[in-house]
């Protein structure tokens, strides 16, 4: 079974350091906190926990030990950035300039990430993908062999194996799956249904030696795993050269469709703009410069 490893990101990635000049663009007077909310505290200026929550990147579950980092990280940035205000940097013109510009451009993506970009990715149709495949097909042959399975992975090779006499049964594959999820004394570790694989992305090496010599709906015997004993049902196979399927490329196709939508509306977005907002460009055009040397 594939065995997809999700790396932890750091603390730094989590809390990255621009969230520190928004904090900057946006701080007022300190809002009184109550003390069981607050992580941090420099002099006057506070983090809390709902404002470490707030910009963790979406990570859900946070550590005593990530908060902790968090928290060190906001600390050191807050003691240099008053020391800082205490010389008076803040104050300098370059840097109020920075501070500028770098609240024009979050809020430029803003407005371009709603008014333009979002919509641009839920635009894209099942027809418009299916006429891209077909137009651009020859840009979507296989570089390497491919299968198409359902896995389910067991704690034991006893529930391995009735699960496959089940399968194999009047039950069938669908309703087997379902049996075995609901039952609490056969419990199922894993389950993905119409789950593309290639060799590479198939582990350990036995699982794909087994759905490669697989038939199509016929389903393996229980095959042990460092993860588990697993079954696979194959539900097709694509060889190296032949065309993909669409389902494969699915996902990249609509990529593609977004990134020229994105693009389309773009333009259409600055053309309004520039139709509702007086626009005056002093330099002349190129040519014109030329002609005067």
């Amino acid at each position: 079974m594939v065995k997809q490893l999700l790396s932890e990101e750091s603390v730094r990635l989590r809390f990255p350091l621009f969230i520190f000049i928004i904090m900057l663009l946006t701080a007022g007077c300190t809002q009184e906190q109550s003390a069981e909310n607050i992580v941090a505290r420099v002099n006057n200026q506070t983090l809390t926990l709902k404002m470490v929550r707030e910009n963790s990147n979406g990570v859900e579950q946070l550590t005593q030990d990530d908060i902790r980092q968090i928290a060190n990280r906001w600390i050191t940035n807050e003691l240099l950035y008053q020391e800082a205000q205490q010389r008076g940097y803040d104050a300098a013109e370059h840097i109020q300039r920075k501070i500028s510009e770098a609240k024009k451009q979050l809020c430029i993506s803003e407005l371009l990430e709603n008014e333009v970009y979002s919509l641009a990715e839920s635009s894209v149709r099942q027809n418009e993908i299916t006429s891209y495949f077909q137009a651009h097909i020859v840009e979507f042959i296989l570089r390497e062999d491919l299968v198409k399975l359902s896995v389910i992975i067991f704690q034991s090779i006893e529930s391995a194996n009735q699960f496959r006499e089940s399968a194999l049964g009047d039950q069938g594959w669908n309703n087997s799956v379902s049996l075995f999820r609901q039952n609490p004394t056969t419990p199922v570790m894993s389950f993905r249904d119409s789950v593309y694989f290639t060799q590479s992305s198939l582990y350990p090496p036995e699982l794909w030696k087994v759905a490669n010599a697989l038939g199509m709906f016929e389903v393996s015997f229980p095959v042990k795993t460092s993860v588990g004993f697993v079954v696979m049902r194959s539900l097709g196979q694509f060889k190296n050269g032949a065309s993909s399927p669409l389902q494969y490329v699915e996902s990249e196709i609509r990529t593609r469709l977004a990134m020229e939508l994105r693009q389309q509306r773009y333009q259409q977005f600055i053309q309004t703009l520039r139709n509702k907002y007086t626009v005056q460009l002093m330099v002349a055009p190129q040519d014109s410069l030329a002609q005067h040397e």
